[in-house]
């Protein structure tokens, strides 16, 4: 089940990012601060268990993905793919017409998830990560 994300869940979802090393912890000031900039947070759910959650923001006709996480051991399940076309819809009922993210250069998992979700190469961010320092790759989907 995806649903949007519920103040209870703030412990399962830093947890879950904790758990990851490709995705950057989030504490729970930046989730404070999401949800006063009103970034748009959904979580992926099974058996009372947040396994997955994707937090994004809408500003005009444009959005951006600013994290994506499935716990790794329900990778392969669909639950990415749930929540990115959860996301996608939102965005359509806002209007947007380009979705963007940036995502390590290495991360070759997620370049091709992404991929297969129609996303394409923009451009690049020079040493946009650190820990280990990365370039980003940045991408985008047109939203039809």
């Amino acid at each position: 089940m995806i649903r949007l994300f519920d103040p209870s869940d703030l412990e399962s979802v830093q947890r879950l990012l904790s758990s990851i090393p490709e995705v950057v912890p989030w504490s729970a000031d930046d989730f404070l601060l999401a949800s006063q900039r009103n970034f748009c947070l959904r979580v992926a759910e099974e058996e009372e268990t947040v396994s997955g959650l994707v937090a994004f923001r809408i500003i005009g006709d444009e959005a951006e993905i600013l994290n994506l996480a499935v716990d790794s051991r329900q990778r392969r399940r669909g639950i990415g793919s749930r929540l990115m076309e959860e996301m996608i819809e939102a965005c359509k009922a806002a209007g947007v017409k380009t979705i963007f993210l940036e995502v390590r250069e290495s991360n070759c998992g997620a370049r091709n998830f992404y991929s297969g979700m129609g996303f394409t190469e923009a451009g690049r961010r020079g040493r946009y990560y650190r820990q280990p320092v990365e370039d980003a790759l940045v991408l985008t989907r047109r939203v039809e």
